[in-house]
């Protein structure tokens, strides 16, 4: 019904077609006729030829009243867009587990929101499971994350690679026998993965201790199980908690082990009572990604905190 809209809103305010068709750079025979034609297909007349200049018929000023609102929410939708690709205007949404949340997403948030201000930016800390689910329905453009999904239906872009360490007080019976392979603060700012080949250890060193672990639906959870079934060993499961944090909480109490993420440990106030090792596995070994669906367009907003995000790890003492 609005074809040609721009022809039939120039005759109006020209009130004239062969005015109309000079600024349209075509034949005034031309424009009428297309014109004509838009009538006949609606049924109904929009000009009333006979007076002169030509004026609207009733059905025609309804006709012209609901053009100009489709160009002023043409125009809306046309100033919307050059905000959002100028940054001016926006939405970024972004899943995380806790760790990465307190250890990594706040530089980059920081810079973010520094360089766009007016882009509106929601953090959801969130288990690696639900924030699939999170992105899966919209609720996310963003996740990071150590699991792996389908690439098929999701980009994914690597952000760092990281090595499993296990953490356990320094007070433990196991430790007298492995001092020389336990790890400190500069081991960890030069990256674990150079110190493999010298201070790795087995899980199986650590067999007869006892472990706090993640529930079952967590990566981090499936990762650690893999390092124990890999030598045949059923660990000694005392407890399980949601968070990481929680877990090394505990440890700090000596209450017993847990396993996490080297990348973690420059964020951690305390080193005394507790003794950290690198783990020698082929399932120690992991990279974060951040993806988003394949489905989704990217938005400037999500290139500028990816790029952000890119650039940061690049300068952070982590392997």
């Amino acid at each position: 019904m609005f074809k040609n809209k721009e022809y039939v809103f120039l005759v109006y305010k020209e009130r004239s077609f062969s005015k109309a068709a000079e600024k349209l750079h075509i034949s005034q025979p031309s424009l009428s006729s297309t014109i004509k034609k838009l009538e006949d297909k609606i049924g109904l007349p929009i000009f009333n030829r006979k007076t002169n200049p030509i004026s609207l018929t009733q059905f025609g000023v309804e006709y012209i009243l609901s053009i100009e609102k489709i160009i002023e929410i043409e125009n809306r939708m046309h100033s919307l867009v050059s905000d959002v690709d100028k940054l001016q205007k926006g939405h970024l949404s972004i899943g995380a587990s806790s760790l990465s949340i307190a250890y990594f997403v706040p530089e980059t948030i920081a810079a973010f929101k520094k360089a766009h201000p007016y882009i509106d930016l929601n953090i959801l800390e969130t288990s690696t499971l639900k924030s699939k689910q999170l992105l899966d329905t919209g609720e996310v453009d963003l996740i990071i994350t150590n699991r792996p999904l389908d690439t098929k239906e999701y980009e994914k872009i690597f952000l760092y690679h990281e090595h499993l360490i296990l953490a356990i007080p320094s007070n433990y019976p196991v430790n007298k026998n492995l001092k020389a392979k336990q790890l400190n603060r500069e081991d960890f700012k030069n990256g674990v993965t150079y110190l493999l080949n010298k201070k790795s250890v087995s899980i199986s060193e650590f067999a007869d201790v006892p472990f706090i672990f993640l529930p079952k639906d967590n990566y981090l959870r499936f990762c650690t199980d893999m390092l124990f079934e890999e030598k045949k060993i059923l660990p000694n499961i005392i407890l399980e908690v949601e968070e990481t944090a929680t877990a090394y909480n505990f440890v700090q109490y000596g209450l017993g082990a847990t396993i996490f993420g080297d990348t973690r440990v420059l964020g951690l106030n305390t080193y005394k009572q507790i003794a950290f090792y690198a783990i020698n596995s082929k399932y120690a070994a992991r990279d974060a990604f951040i993806y988003y669906k394949k489905s989704v367009l990217r938005t400037r907003a999500m290139h500028e905190f990816i790029e952000m995000a890119i650039s940061r790890v690049k300068n952070r003492p982590i392997t």
